[in-house]
């Protein structure tokens, strides 16, 4: 192979990885909004975090969840939350043949929807106590 065309080649596997960079980017970027809006409907449907329908919690080692009651469904409704007070995922549960999940596990920094982790450590507890 001439060493032209061994630099052709390279210049064009480089500008297809560059490429393909771009686009995973930009995949990556879309499917945070697409995620960040589907936890902030969730977000919304639980109202506020001290709802009488907190029920349940769940502690993970990267985040803990606040479960809440819809139509005697304890499940139906979860928000985790990570340390820096972002939702990172989202579960409405209502429909139990159709689960709709929302969650940036694999990126919570992208997570947009946040609340307010000190209300949160205090539902825990309060959740603990009750037992």
């Amino acid at each position: 192979m001439k060493r032209t065309t061994l630099i052709a080649v390279l210049a064009a596997v480089l500008l297809a990885l560059g490429a393909l960079v771009l686009v995973g980017r930009s995949e990556g970027r879309r499917h945070a909004r697409e995620e960040n809006r589907g936890i902030a409907r969730i977000r919304a449907l639980v109202g506020p975090l001290d709802s009488r329908s907190l029920d349940r919690y769940r502690l993970l080692p990267e985040f803990s969840c606040l479960l809440y009651n819809r139509d005697h469904n304890p499940f139906a409704l979860e928000l985790c939350i990570d340390a820096e007070g972002r939702v990172v995922e989202a579960i409405d549960r209502r429909n139990p043949r159709k689960p709709r999940i929302s969650s940036l596990r694999e990126d919570p920094s992208a997570a947009t929807v946040r609340v307010d982790r000190t209300e949160v450590d205090r539902l825990l507890r309060h959740l603990w106590e009750l037992g």
